[in-house]
């Protein structure tokens, strides 16, 4: 890889940590200047980043303005989560029908790291931890584009949502929820699995869903 591409890649990186980290937030301008002495390089790899990051989706560009940390919209978010349940429900019968001996012990440790960890707040880590559980069951399903799709996915979630408002029953709830999924998954019940996973994956949605709206509200009341 050349240098040039290697400092585009870096700078790239940086900045989805620095979203995911909210030392950028969402609606924020981005400043050419202050991303360059943030990441010790010339604005040149940091424009291309930039570009590159909306054609992704994590930021957004206005004619004359420049660019902005995309926020995360209730349609997005709807969308997002439509995807995955089309996705998911076909991987839980993909794991049923290819998934070898001892394929199940990884998704076991994932399941047991996620339901172990009970922080103060639902935060990022939890996320994390959720989605290395869902994305070991989609190396199972052996489709490395499915993979990469739901890696894409969740990435969006956990770098532009904030988890430290949402309720905390669902700590318990998605980890019981898992359970049912391996359980199902075992049993080789492909009827049941997909089941399990469709409405994981709605629970997982509407909890969401509530607390976006919650926060337009809070932003509305703030703002008035």
């Amino acid at each position: 890889m050349d240098t040039k591409k290697t400092l585009i890649e870096e700078a790239h990186q940086k900045i989805k940590e620095m979203i995911f980290e909210h030392q950028l937030i969402p609606g924020q301008k981005l400043n050419y200047n202050q991303l360059s002495k943030d990441c010790n390089m010339s604005p040149t790899p940091i424009i291309n980043a930039l570009y590159r990051l909306e054609f992704e989706g994590f930021v957004v560009s206005a004619p004359f303005k420049g660019f902005y940390v995309k926020k995360i919209g209730l349609q997005e978010a709807w969308d997002l989560f439509g995807a995955r349940e089309a996705l998911e429900t076909y991987m839980v019968e993909q794991v049923i029908l290819l998934a070898e001996a001892g394929d199940m012990n990884p998704i076991e440790e994932k399941f047991a790291a996620h339901a172990a960890y009970q922080p103060e707040v639902y935060d990022s880590r939890r996320f994390r931890l959720d989605s290395d559980f869902h994305l070991q069951l989609a190396a199972t399903s052996k489709n490395r584009v499915l993979t990469l799709q739901l890696a894409t996915i969740f990435e969006h979630f956990y770098i532009r949502f904030k988890f430290d408002t949402m309720a905390l029953e669902r700590l318990q709830s998605s980890a019981d929820e898992h359970r049912q999924i391996i359980d199902r998954i075992k049993r080789k019940d492909i009827s049941g699995s997909r089941d399990a996973m469709h409405n994981h994956i709605q629970n997982a949605r509407n909890h969401i869903i509530r607390t976006m709206d919650i926060e337009a509200e809070d932003g509305n009341r703030v703002s008035m």
